[in-house]
């Protein structure tokens, strides 16, 4: 992600965002099992949701949260969409466009969140839809654009939003860290490899990068699944042998690219080099100041010699010898 102020970058894109979940809630009012309006809804609340709390929006991250739980339920077949329940959510979506405007009153959205509490009752007597019936395996390796850390962008924040679409295990990459000497504290040199398996598209994840996307490196494949059998045959001991083997070879090879590291040891990693970023620019900016103090001596020394040495201030310099 470019530009000067994050901040704003994100209130336009969000602000886009809104729109495109207000056009499937208007959509989906009229069509209200239409299955692909109910992802496109899911999806856009997820992302303001998650981008909100990386950018440090935490009032309107709190309140999207219980409108993207709704259609989480609703897209799971938990409970149906109703009529009461997108005029809900599409009368929420301008409460929303306050807080990430920074206008509106936190306190007024407890008004639609009894509506929503109302509408997902009203909608627990009304038979749902089913629920999905297979889920996707996906592998995502990436890594963040440098100068991400300092552009506002929270790793653990987007590995976060990850866990929540589904089952997930998550690898780090080290192998590009470079010496401690040659290390830049505001970039991210960290990749990661994530294997999800749930109700999850391709769209799902692009959503959760939607902000960084266009700036950082990634690949999304869509993988087998370990329990599905590669044909219809029982594997005999010879072909399980060589499964058992090529899997151990893999197994290696990935041990010697990639370290597993702790989610605290992982966060405490995060704090210590946002305290090294902020001391960076403290020290800029100190730097800064004491230039601008030096300048100013030179100035006034310069000022003093000029006016000694001019025969209108009847004031010269003596040389004194000892007598």
């Amino acid at each position: 992600m470019s530009g000067d102020n994050p901040a704003a970058t994100f209130r336009l894109e969000a602000l886009d965002v809104m729109d495109e979940v207000e056009r499937a809630l208007l959509d989906l009012g009229r069509r209200l099992g239409d299955a692909q309006l109910i992802d496109a809804v899911f999806r856009g609340l997820h992302t303001v949701k998650g981008s909100g709390a990386m950018f440090g929006f935490d009032d309107l991250a709190d309140f999207t949260h219980h409108c993207e739980s709704a259609f989480d339920k609703v897209r799971k077949g938990l409970v149906p969409a109703t009529g009461e329940l997108v005029s809900v959510i599409l009368a929420a979506c301008d409460h929303m466009r306050g807080l990430i405007a920074a206008e509106a009153d936190v306190a007024a959205g407890q008004v639609f969140l009894d509506g929503l509490s109302a509408a997902l009752a009203g909608a627990q007597g009304v038979t749902p839809v089913a629920a999905p019936s297979a889920g996707a395996h996906w592998r995502i390796r990436y890594f963040l654009p440098s100068g991400c850390l300092a552009n506002g962008i929270n790793p653990l924040a987007l590995l976060a939003e990850l866990r929540e679409l589904g089952d997930c295990q998550i690898t780090a990459l080290t192998d590009a860290i470079p010496p401690l000497a040659e290390l830049e504290p505001t970039d991210c040199h960290i990749g990661w490899e994530v294997e999800l398996s749930g109700a999850i598209t391709r769209e799902d994840i692009e959503d959760v990068f939607l902000f960084v996307l266009d700036d950082m490196e990634i690949t999304i494949e869509q993988i087998a699944s370990e329990s599905t059998p590669a044909n219809d045959h029982l594997p005999t001991a010879e072909t399980g042998a060589i499964a058992e083997a090529d899997r151990a070879t893999k197994n290696t090879a990935r041990v010697s690219e990639t370290v597993r590291v702790p989610a605290d040891r992982l966060d405490d990693l995060m704090n210590r080099v946002g305290e090294l970023v902020i001391a960076q620019s403290r020290l800029s900016q100190l730097a800064e100041d004491m230039s601008m103090i030096f300048k100013g001596c030179s100035g006034c020394w310069a000022s003093m010699a000029s006016t000694s040495k001019s025969p209108g201030h009847g004031v010269s310099l003596v040389s004194l010898s000892i007598i």
